[in-house]
């Protein structure tokens, strides 16, 4: 495996581990009309998210990798904004999903070609199992806002 892939893989797992947290913060502070869609929703997107961290978390190691595997690693590494302990609508809510699975979407595909380049096709089938679910999660998260 090359650095670079190394490197693109560590800090994806750090994005999730974040997301996870901010996950849960959207999970316990959303408010308005679409709470109980979005409660529900939220949940299953963190517990989704729980085991992206661990198959990448693995897949590091498969390939002689060393998973970043503490906070404030992985809060170095990250991209991911994180929120403020508050109330947040469900709108707000929608909209900062939106902004995040488009990062994911972006992050998602240059793993893809980043393993591609080093011929690891294992890797690039997994993320490309990712992008699927995340191009989904996308167009559902755009169709509620409609």
């Amino acid at each position: 495996m090359s650095k670079n892939l190394s490197d693109k893989l560590n800090e994806y797992l750090a994005n999730q581990q974040v997301m996870y947290i901010k996950l849960h913060n959207l999970h316990w502070y959303v408010k308005g009309r679409g709470f109980f869609t979005l409660h529900a929703k939220l949940e299953d997107l963190y517990d989704q998210t729980a085991k992206i961290i661990d198959d990448v978390a693995e897949r590091l190691l498969a390939l002689g990798g060393s998973p970043v595997a503490n906070l404030k690693k992985a809060l170095e590494l990250t991209s991911v904004k994180e929120r403020e302990d508050a109330p947040i609508s469900s709108d707000e809510t929608i909209k900062s999903l939106i902004s995040d699975v488009d990062y994911w979407i972006r992050d998602t595909k240059e793993i893809v070609e980043l393993a591609e380049e080093n011929n690891d096709g294992a890797t690039a089938d997994q993320f490309n199992g990712y992008l699927t679910e995340y191009q989904k999660l996308m167009w559902m998260l755009k169709s509620y806002m409609e």
